[in-house]
């Protein structure tokens, strides 16, 4: 988890992805082609935002967002998501989602393009901090799955270590694939963790297609 004390500058070029407005209900608007916002609505800044790039990622997305609704975190939240040019159902996916998230008190802020390729997970992580507005950043790929004690457990050892990126170790899923993964990422030194980047515990990061679940500090 990181904090997120400034946030990046928001817009971009002509034709980029229109940054991602506050929302009840996602729905396209129009805007620059190939670009994907949603609904606005005032908002103030929450204690954490999911970030949450997408390409490709509908046959995940149900365990992985109803993970981030499982969540028993008192604070405020809200799950920042960036589309990046998914050709199958994810937006319909999160869409769907969206109201779900919303009556648990969880606003979304959803963007995306439509360009013939993806930019990369990179960019859209970056577009998803971009628009969020949360005091710290709960990193979440597509097709993880966290433990319900994940973000409030993480969000206490921030606030007691504030200079800190908070990071968890994982279990993978089914039990016992990618062996040698989840040793190597659980067992990083904090020396290893300045020039590693694994997993949920720093920003960019990509997975082998079995399923990751992230546990607590």
């Amino acid at each position: 988890m990181d904090s997120n004390p400034e946030a990046p500058e928001r817009g971009g070029p002509p034709g980029g992805p229109v940054p991602g407005k506050r929302l009840c209900v996602p729905q396209e608007r129009p805007g620059s082609p190939g670009d994907l916002r949603s609904e606005e609505r005032s908002s103030s800044a929450v204690d954490v935002s999911i970030i949450l790039p997408v390409h490709n990622a509908a046959c995940w997305l149900d365990d992985s967002l109803g993970s981030v609704l499982e969540q028993d975190f008192q604070g405020s939240m809200e799950l920042s998501v960036f589309n990046d040019a998914s050709q199958d159902d994810s937006l319909a996916v999160i869409e769907r989602w969206t109201v779900r998230l919303q009556r648990r008190g969880i606003p979304t802020v959803l963007s995306g393009h439509r360009s013939p390729q993806p930019r990369g997970v990179g960019y859209a992580k970056n577009q998803a901090v971009a628009q969020s507005q949360g005091r710290y950043l709960c990193f979440l790929d597509a097709d993880d799955i966290m433990s319900p004690q994940r973000v409030s457990l993480q969000h206490h050892a921030a606030l007691q270590h504030p200079d800190c990126i908070v990071g968890c170790q994982v279990r993978r899923l089914p039990e016992g694939s990618t062996e040698r993964y989840t040793r190597w990422i659980n067992s990083l030194t904090q020396e290893q963790l300045l020039t590693q980047v694994p997993g949920p515990r720093l920003q960019s990061c990509s997975h082998p297609p079995s399923r990751t679940e992230t546990l607590g500090p």
